[in-house]
């Protein structure tokens, strides 16, 4: 299974692929002389798992230059390709807030100063008038007046432009907020939900649904074939036009999820059986009738196709349930075929 990028970071490799994954890291963590803390392990770990190409390619690149990877870099390589450069854009969100509110505040007691005396300037004027005795203390006085409305306008405008402002600010950051919660949930490579997501969302399901839920887990069969013949490109290209086949035909009582490297999953609610099968089966049709072409050439690659395994909810089921029978039923059509569907 391929880790997905998800924020905080999600695995799921089996119990023998975790402890090859294990063997081969400690090593390179020695030769590196670092230590073998959760930071250094995570990279190594995804380095020799090979699941995670940007971070592969950097470090890569990174040694081309130097024989050690220090802690430090190791730390800005976790940041950016383990933690999804998450850190960086929460801090630099968080700055734009501070930097916003400490303007507003800074303005707003500019503001009170100013009006405050300006209101001093209204009493003097006021007292003035008492004691006015001619017509040329009286312009004085009104020109003074005046002055200091003239004081408070402009600064009341010069407020409203910076809480304009401040109000723009405070948008652009709620989106930057939306965004970096957005990459959190998504994959991507295919921009379906994430492993992580999908799982709270099948959590929240069974919580508060009792039944007319289907899950649906699709494993492109022949996977690794593909990628040792055509390569990890035309890999990626397979698994993005897969994923766009399940965002074709959900609907929207459907989320759809890159649950492992090919791997998907459609989480169908307010359906029957019979509805799940009919719609699994349009997508298993439809892949195997297409013709994926090579990434910049005409010539299409050999036939793609997907096996997949249905479990319907039962009254009492919890999440890891669904997931059991879904993925029983999906290593059952492997079994008897594969491009076929299953159903436990």
């Amino acid at each position: 299974m391929t880790r997905q990028s998800s924020y905080p970071p999600f695995y799921n490799e089996e119990i023998p692929q975790a402890a090859e994954n294990l063997r081969l890291a400690l090593p390179l963590i020695n030769k590196h002389k670092v230590a073998v803390n959760p930071v250094n392990y995570a990279i190594w770990y995804e380095y020799v798992s090979g699941e995670n190409i940007a971070l592969s390619d950097a470090i890569d690149a990174i040694l081309i230059s130097t024989d050690v990877i220090s802690h430090e870099v190791a730390q800005r390589l976790y940041e950016k390709y383990v933690l999804m450069d998450m850190p960086h854009r929460l801090e630099n969100t968080n700055k734009g807030i501070k930097l916003v509110v400490d303007n507003t505040l800074n303005n707003i007691n500019n503001v009170e100063s100013t009006t405050n005396q300006c209101l001093s300037g209204f009493n003097d004027s006021q007292m003035a008038l008492e004691d006015c005795q001619n017509v040329d203390d009286l312009k004085k006085l009104i020109g003074n007046i005046l002055a200091d409305t003239q004081t408070m306008s402009e600064t009341s405008n010069d407020l409203k432009q910076s809480l304009e402002h401040s109000s723009q600010e405070i948008a652009y950051l709620k989106q930057e907020l939306e965004a970096v919660k957005q990459s959190a949930r998504t994959d991507s490579l295919t921009g379906l939900l994430n492993r992580g997501a999908f799982n709270h969302e099948l959590n929240e399901i069974c919580k508060n649904t009792s039944t007319d839920t289907a899950l649906l887990l699709f494993d492109l069969d022949h996977f690794k074939d593909i990628n040792d013949t055509y390569g990890h490109l035309v890999g990626d290209k397979v698994i993005q036009f897969f994923a766009e086949l399940l965002k074709k035909y959900s609907g929207e009582d459907c989320m759809s999820a890159r649950y492992g490297g090919e791997e998907m999953a459609l989480l169908m609610t307010n359906t029957s059986e019979q509805k799940a099968v009919k719609i699994a089966d349009t997508i298993r049709v439809h892949l195997a009738n297409s013709r994926i072409k090579k990434r910049g050439h005409d010539e299409a690659i050999d036939q793609v196709t997907v096996s997949v395994g249905i479990s319907m909810k039962n009254q009492q089921d919890i999440p890891a349930d669904m997931i059991e029978r879904a993925d029983k039923a999906l290593y059952q059509s492997k079994e008897n075929g594969r491009n076929q569907i299953s159903i436990q």
